[in-house]
């Protein structure tokens, strides 16, 4: 294995829990609200539900396969070649979501905190500081993540507790005014931000020690998120009200600026995009990490810290070309995103499980018949 570092129980489940929420916090409440409106909670529920299904499967491959990579999953179950096929697939589906973090932090930046600042200039920045996270390696930047936890949910909490004289309850009303359709379709939209995006989790598993009850982890880590970005939608709706959430790129960050006791505690959106910042730099971090560590298991070459910087530029360069406007990149995640995430996140795990398990089932009786021989 590459990786030679280990990470406990307790920074695979801040990993996981911060990885869900990182583009969430941003991106959840303007997609679901956009489409179910009022709504959008009861989506978040559904997708929620469905998120912690797919870590079932997860969770199963990971049990069978502990101390392998996705990609060394890949080449046990399909063969040399036709594993190492769906791991390049794999590895283009992890540059994709990087290229596509990188962007979303991006444009957060330029939108509504350094307005003035070309976006490449915020990127290779964002970039250089992810680049250097990867090279310190898995265990480095895990720690790191222990340390942050605590300041990204005393501003949640702080956030969530400032905006109860803000809120409205007529906003969630009335109930399901459009049918069931739009719900359903949010929460599928839910499925490719965030859940589906954790099986990159896989290419970092074998790293955990103990390598017991890693399905435990991954579920209640996925649980927490989950939690964590249906609080954010419900109060969007609640504070922000359907209408006016969908005209905001990133209702997050306007809600910290509602927040105002006494006249005194007032714009602490600055919080909210520190609280992103550091969410996203996480995510940005464990996607770029897997994308280097899958093309140095594909290739067989024997570190993947070597890769970090010609990827780094890769990535920047083609941040920009997949999307060259905020108004394409949204267009982009409605209509692209969820399928893509759902192919790798869902079709491809279970084409994993599904062969492995007939495997099983034929290697099983072949050994009855020799033995009854």
């Amino acid at each position: 294995m590459l990786e030679k570092g280990k990470i406990s129980h307790t920074q695979l489940f801040i990993l996981v829990m911060t990885f869900e929420i990182g583009t969430s916090l941003l991106l959840a409440p303007f997609l679901m609200v956009a489409v179910a409106k009022q709504d959008a909670w009861i989506s978040m529920l559904i997708g929620l539900s469905s998120g912690l299904l797919l870590v079932f499967f997860y969770a199963t491959l990971v049990k069978r396969y502990s101390q392998l990579t996705l990609v060394e999953m890949s080449e046990q179950v399909l063969g040399k070649w036709a594993g190492k096929g769906v791991s390049l697939l794999f590895f283009f589906y992890f540059l994709v979501l990087t290229a596509g973090l990188l962007r979303i932090i991006g444009d957060f930046i330029t939108t509504h905190i350094m307005p003035e600042t070309p976006i490449t200039a915020i990127e290779i920045t964002f970039m250089l500081i992810v680049v250097y996270g990867t090279r310190l390696g898995l265990e480095v930047f895990s720690r790191t993540s222990e340390v942050v936890l605590p300041w990204i949910m005393m501003f949640f909490f702080l956030l969530v507790f400032m905006l109860l004289p803000e809120i409205h309850l007529k906003n969630l009303f009335p109930l399901v005014e459009d049918g069931i359709k739009p719900v359903i379709k949010a929460a599928f939209l839910s499925l490719g931000v965030p859940f589906a995006d954790i099986i990159v989790f896989l290419m970092i598993t074998p790293a955990v020690s103990p390598s017991r009850k890693l399905g435990k982890v991954l579920f209640f880590s996925t649980l927490t998120g989950g939690m964590i970005i249906f609080v954010i939608v419900l109060m969007a709706i609640l504070v922000l009200g359907p209408n006016q959430t969908t005209q905001l790129n990133y209702p997050i960050y306007v809600l910290a600026q509602r927040v105002n006791i006494g006249n005194f505690i007032q714009r602490i959106e600055v919080l909210a995009g520190g609280m992103v910042f550091i969410a996203i730099f996480i995510k940005t971090t464990i996607s770029f990490y897997s994308l280097s560590l899958s093309f140095a298991q594909i290739f067989n070459l024997k570190e993947y810290k070597m890769l970090s910087f010609p990827f780094g530029m890769i990535v920047i360069f083609f941040a920009n070309i997949m999307s060259p406007n905020i108004i394409f990149f949204q267009t982009f995640l409605f209509k692209s995103w969820t399928p893509i995430v759902l192919l790798f996140g869902i079709l491809f795990p279970l084409l994993l499980l599904g062969i492995d398990t007939i495997k099983i089932g034929f290697n099983k009786r072949r050994n009855n018949i020799l033995g009854s021989r």
